[in-house]
């Protein structure tokens, strides 16, 4: 039995790998639309499942919710152009600090954790139930976001308090 944040981890690793197949020899389309599948049920899992169990425990706990939120809002618009070399390089990057910020030493998973105690069990056993979600077709549009830092711009823009 495994605990919700073991579980978010190990998906950590599977987009990860999913995005390094994508840039490993020029640039590989059917393993980054792979990764953009994981990662956007992975951030349904952290907003429907995870959030909200802490959040009813410990309104107080999740202390850089809205920066994660903003992120999550970043990396989800990224996965909406066509995705070429470029753009798989900018989700690396941001991926490299949202995921830092989730597991790194007193970061969110860890607070969850103190905030969740057994309850984390249970939590994982319901995020493997989260279904797939539906991503629609990338598209090509000249407003959308290429960049990390246009993308965090926009979704910090969007959830300005």
């Amino acid at each position: 039995m495994e605990r919700i944040t073991e579980y978010l981890r190990a998906d950590h690793h599977v987009i990860e790998d999913w995005l390094a197949q994508s840039r490993a020899h020029g640039f590989a389309l059917d393993a980054f639309t792979q990764m953009r599948k994981v990662l956007l049920r992975h951030i349904a899992v952290e907003e429907k499942v995870l959030f909200p169990a802490v959040r009813a425990r410990d309104p107080g706990a999740l202390i850089d919710a809205r920066q994660i939120k903003i992120e999550h809002a970043a990396l989800s618009s990224l996965l909406v152009p066509i995705p070429d070399l470029a753009l798989a390089a900018e989700v690396a990057t941001l991926l490299a600090e949202h995921d830092a910020r989730e597991e790194c030493a007193g970061g969110v998973y860890e607070r969850c954790e103190l905030v969740l105690g057994d309850a984390s069990f249970d939590l994982a056993s319901r995020a493997r139930g989260v279904p797939a979600v539906r991503a629609s077709a990338y598209l090509d549009r000249p407003n959308l976001r290429r960049t990390a830092r246009e993308a965090l711009e926009a979704a910090t823009r969007a959830r300005a308090p």
